[in-house]
């Protein structure tokens, strides 16, 4: 994301209400708030304006001016609070967008720009993400956790205890010619590490909770015909397994292969994804007759449901959907134009690859078990980093006897808390920020 653009987006959320609110940030905010409102904003507090919306019409409303770095990006911000009308909202973000050099900010760009500025970290920023997305309390304790620092404070302080140890994991290595020397002895090595698993499958959930069901759920694609399913249907399983024509009612019989989530949702498992007939009002012939029926059979008897739409609209009511059932809305063909202005559903493109890792994540939530309402339960980058600390810690103990007085296999116990702590280093900041933000901001709507 480059960060020395100066971009807008809406930055409140999307329909009717009573205010709506555009940021603009970056370097020539100020420069185009000239431009946009004939006005010099010469110190920090709201401004009432007026924005010249073309064809000799103007739009009352009033400005935030932050100068930076006192705002929540860093740089130079202006806030415009406008009456909540979703045409008027995209009014004057068109207005906005005119002015060289504004561009429209990418999915998660402002809070990517605020972790780059140091207004927040990279756990805050998921907070963030976390509470816009959250659906129930649990969800918001996670999210607090998040956002006042806690979590972050709990997983440091499990990473200095793992530290410790291998600390002395490793000193009993280095006296191991010493009888008289034992800097840990097994049984309190192994009380030490089971109090520190028991912590972190309490931020995940404990491992069966977080697995799916002992069956395979049954996950359909489900859209009119040509919506692009079988494509879709191929590029989540890898290979080429559903014929792909732009002629409708290519599909026919209702095609399903287990998917595998486990490489990328680590607690997940296999889904038996089943690519269906195109539903449409009329059928083509008896035989596509035949096969809608048999799709509306199957989308009955299904766990999750992945509505196909390549113009992101989702506007047909198929009787058949079950009502409770999780639908994941997906806009396939993403890299074709939509004629819409606005546009619903996670953008999907099965020739490219866009956004198939979020696709595969949405489905391993949908249809998995859950227990808790720890951090790890609702943000994959953490249950994926706890889980593998989990790992480690549980690879060093299987090496542990705590019967024994010594501990005969040092050198694979800290092989197990070495990989504990890697995991770990990932939440408290001890790589580079580079290998995680992509998969952070990639989940961020945008104007967030």
């Amino acid at each position: 994301m480059p960060t020395g653009s100066t971009i807008a987006a809406p930055c409140s959320a999307p329909g009717t209400s009573l205010r709506s609110v555009i940021r603009i940030s970056g370097p020539d905010t100020l420069d185009c708030a000239h431009k946009l409102f004939d006005t010099k904003l010469t110190t920090r507090g709201m401004y009432t304006v007026r924005c010249d919306l073309g064809n000799g019409q103007s739009l009352p409303m009033q400005i935030l001016w932050y100068p930076n770095p006192a705002s929540y990006t860093g740089e130079d911000t202006v806030e415009l609070i406008i009456s909540g009308n979703p045409s008027l909202t995209h009014r004057v973000l068109d207005r906005v967008l005119s002015t060289q050099p504004i561009t429209l900010a990418q999915p998660g760009e402002f809070s990517a720009r605020a972790y780059l500025n140091h207004r927040i970290t990279l756990g805050q920023a998921e907070g963030i993400a976390l509470r816009i997305a959250a659906e129930h309390r649990e969800t918001l304790k996670a999210a607090d956790a998040l956002l006042n620092g806690s979590y972050g404070h709990q997983c440091d302080t499990w990473a200095k205890e793992i530290a410790t140890l291998l600390a002395l994991v490793e000193a009993g290595v280095d006296f191991s010619d010493q009888e008289d020397v034992i800097p840990i002895a097994p049984i309190e090595l192994d009380a030490r590490l089971g109090t520190l698993q028991t912590e972190i499958l309490d931020q995940i959930g404990s491992v069966r909770g977080d697995q799916v069901h002992t069956h395979c759920p049954k996950v359909v694609l489900v859209g009119k015909p040509n919506a692009g399913k079988s494509s879709l249907f191929n590029a989540l399983l890898g290979v080429h397994r559903a014929a792909v024509s732009e002629r409708a009612g290519t599909t026919r019989d209702a095609i399903t292969e287990s998917l595998d989530l486990s490489k990328h949702v680590p607690g997940a498992g296999a889904v038996d994804l089943t690519d269906l007939a195109g539903l449409d009002e009329r059928a083509l012939d008896a035989i596509d007759a035949s096969a809608q029926h048999r799709a509306r059979e199957i989308i009955k008897e299904a766990a999750t449901i992945l509505w196909c739409d390549p113009e992101g609209q989702f506007v047909e009511s198929y009787s058949s959907f079950p009502p409770g059932k999780p639908i994941i809305r997906i806009r396939t063909k993403s890299d074709l134009p939509v004629p819409r202005d606005r546009v619903d559903g996670l953008a999907v493109c099965a020739l490219d690859g866009t956004a198939l890792g979020s696709l595969r994540r949405a489905i391993a939530d949908a249809t998995t078990h859950r227990t808790g309402s720890g951090v790890g339960v609702f943000v994959p980058r953490h249950r994926r980093a706890l889980m593998d600390a989990n790992n480690g810690i549980e690879s060093a103990r299987d090496r542990l006897d705590p019967q024994k007085g010594i501990i005969e296999e040092p050198e694979l116990v800290a092989l197990g808390l070495r990989t504990a702590l890697d995991a770990l280093g990932e939440l408290i900041g001890d790589i580079s920020p580079d290998d995680v933000l992509g998969r952070v901001f990639a989940t961020f709507c945008v104007g967030k």
